[in-house]
């Protein structure tokens, strides 16, 4: 009978760290986005997912547009849940990042930052949340997903995504999207003299404190707005340059927006 009882046990254990539901906090920097905000933050909206388990901390970048109208109108339609619109009026995107940091949950375990024309499925917290739980004896620190180009494109931007996915696996690297520990993200936080390759700095020195994660999931898709605008060979190029320059090069470079 003992070993039926510690058979249970075991058991009971196991299922409980499965359904351990992380408090994941979302990170979203934005500026003049009203062309893609709306449909970003529906989906983080709609997320399968506890709402006192997660947050949305939007942080309005002094946008000359619709866009911080848009995220209070939609901030208004979800009180039972913690979303936040924090508006700032100087700096770029790092330090919006870090400002994101600044507002978040005391319980937050980990910070998911979301570029504000990328969204999230549904399913997204869902899938995660267990995937993390999977892995918790794993020394994880900071990560990334697949990335989908938005729903319609072509088997050319869908190749060359799926190339993208497949990089970033491999270099530890990422684009508009990443996760890491809520603790090691506010203690390494993002340096505010870049506005370009920002996030690979940011994974880089995550990693001293803990390994790189990919998770394989189908629930993140993002705008192809600079690939169309640039093409595909000159932001593969620009990119493996960017990354390969030496970081005192990197600091005050201009990011060209593209909306």
């Amino acid at each position: 009978p003992w070993k039926t009882e510690e058979s249970v046990r075991r058991i009971m254990e196991s299922m409980e760290e499965y359904m351990h539901h992380h408090f994941i906090s979302i990170i979203v920097p934005a500026y003049n986005e009203e062309a893609e905000i709306e449909a970003t933050l529906h989906g983080l909206l709609s997320q399968r997912y506890p709402a006192d388990r997660y947050e949305i901390v939007l942080v309005e970048n002094g946008s000359t547009d619709a866009t911080l109208s848009l995220a209070k109108r939609m901030a208004q339609r979800a009180p039972e849940m913690r979303f936040r619109v924090v508006e700032i009026h100087e700096g770029g995107v790092s330090h919006a990042k870090n400002v994101g940091l600044e507002n978040l949950a005391p319980e937050s375990e980990w910070v998911v930052f979301c570029d504000p024309d990328t969204g999230l499925d549904r399913h997204f917290l869902q899938h995660l949340n267990p995937w993390l739980n999977r892995r918790s004896e794993d020394d994880l620190s900071v990560g990334t997903t697949r990335v989908r180009p938005y729903a319609g494109k072509g088997l050319y931007a869908r190749a060359w995504f799926a190339l993208y996915d497949f990089v970033h696996r491999e270099t530890r690297t990422s684009f508009s999207i990443q996760i890491a520990r809520t603790q090691v993200a506010q203690g390494v936080r993002f340096r505010e003299d870049l506005n370009f390759a920002e996030d690979l700095v940011f994974i880089r020195e995550c990693r001293r404190y803990g390994r790189f994660f990919f998770v394989d999931t189908d629930q993140v898709s993002t705008s192809t707005r600079r690939f169309d605008s640039h093409g595909y060979f000159y932001l593969a190029a620009r990119w493996t340059i960017e990354a390969l320059l030496p970081l005192r090069l990197k600091a005050n470079r201009k990011y060209d927006v593209i909306r």
